[in-house]
């Protein structure tokens, strides 16, 4: 028996065939998005919004809220990473349900918009420390990552 391990290259052999038959599977059978996928879109949606505004600051001489920036753009990834684990593979559909959420944002007061980016940030939050240590790992990267294109703009 072949060690998972021992094998990347049949791991990847087995992935890509799932994905391509997760794939057709789910071209036939689109379902409208999830309210728990709207949700984490709408945080996502939030959440960046808010590091953006952190990032102008940071830009702007003050550098002492890269830690801030950091931490929200972790928790934005936070529920990337959930909805991935979850199945949300299609980052097309993903994308589409971010621009929805951003385009709905739009219609929030400045008070609305606060109140959901502070619940956004408890609840992933709680997300990160549920995580495992390798997940908070992916996720703390991927932050590191928009953090500098973030700020090299």
């Amino acid at each position: 028996m072949v060690s998972w391990r021992a094998a990347p290259a049949a791991q990847a052999a087995v992935g890509l065939v799932l994905g391509l038959w997760l794939g057709a599977a789910s071209a036939v059978d689109e379902a409208p998005p999830s309210p728990g996928d709207r949700h984490s879109a709408e945080c996502v949606a939030a959440l960046e919004a808010l590091s953006e505004a952190l990032a102008l600051r940071i830009k702007a001489g003050q550098g002492d809220l890269r830690p801030q920036l950091l931490s929200h753009l972790e928790q934005g990834a936070a529920f990337i990473g959930a909805a991935y684990l979850n199945g949300e593979r299609d980052e097309a559909r993903s994308r589409a349900l971010l621009d929805a959420a951003r385009e709905r944002q739009t219609a929030l007061s400045a008070a609305e918009l606060a109140q959901r980016q502070a619940l956004c940030a408890d609840e992933a939050s709680n997300l990160l420390a549920e995580a495992s240590a390798l997940g908070r790992a992916v996720v703390g990267r991927l932050a590191r990552r928009q953090m500098d294109k973030l700020l090299d703009r």
